[in-house]
């Protein structure tokens, strides 16, 4: 009677067998990356949408102007854009709290308040010289813009319905550019996206 062969892989086998299962991951991971960076960016535009229809939403359901501000600020050593909501009680407010900031969100990711100049403006065609431009005005007229109670979005002071653009993205990755536009007269929010230099698509 013959001993049985001990059955089992060599270490040779074994070794090949991680090396196709490494690549395979590391393919995997490259397949990945991109598909993030686009979940990124549509978040951080999702950000600036919700926050102005809930602006919008807010001003109509109690009857207030809410002012909607884009700043740029330092936090914890980082640069932030952030998205403000402000209930206006009053238009002359000073300090003391009697215009509450209702939020403020921060828009993630890498993603920035930028332009890329080698776009074409948005179908809306509300503008496309500054990141941020409403009313023909870089950043928004100086007085500030406002939500109102019939939901339009205008120009503080003279209360004109003003059309506008935040545009959003990261130096030098044009697919990663979104874009979001307000119809001032309605008050209507979209979101945008610019898969390729060839222009924008709704999203």
């Amino acid at each position: 009677m013959t001993p049985s062969r001990e059955q089992g892989f060599s270490l040779l086998e074994t070794m090949i067998v991680i090396v196709v299962i490494i690549t395979i991951a590391a393919m995997a991971v490259l397949q990945i990356q991109p598909a993030l960076a686009t979940a990124k960016a549509d978040t951080a535009m999702k950000q600036v949408v919700d926050q102005l229809r809930q602006a919008r939403e807010y001003a109509i359901a109690n009857r207030r102007y809410v002012q909607v501000t884009f700043p740029v600020v330092i936090v914890s050593g980082q640069t932030q854009y952030q998205v403000v909501m402000t209930e206006m009680n009053t238009l002359t407010a000073g300090a003391g709290g009697v215009n509450p900031v209702l939020s403020t969100v921060p828009i993630g990711g890498s993603m920035r308040f930028y332009l890329d100049a080698t776009l074409p403006d948005t179908p809306d065609a509300y503008g496309n010289a500054n990141a941020i431009e409403f009313g023909g005005v870089a950043g928004g007229p100086p007085a500030g813009m406002l939500f109102q109670s019939d939901g339009e979005f205008v120009a503080a002071g003279t209360y004109v319905p003003i059309n506008g653009t935040v545009f959003m993205g990261i130096p030098g990755d044009t697919p990663m550019e979104r874009a979001v536009t307000v119809l001032g007269a309605t008050g209507r929010v979209r979101g945008w996206r610019a898969p390729s230099k060839k222009g924008w698509v709704q999203f």
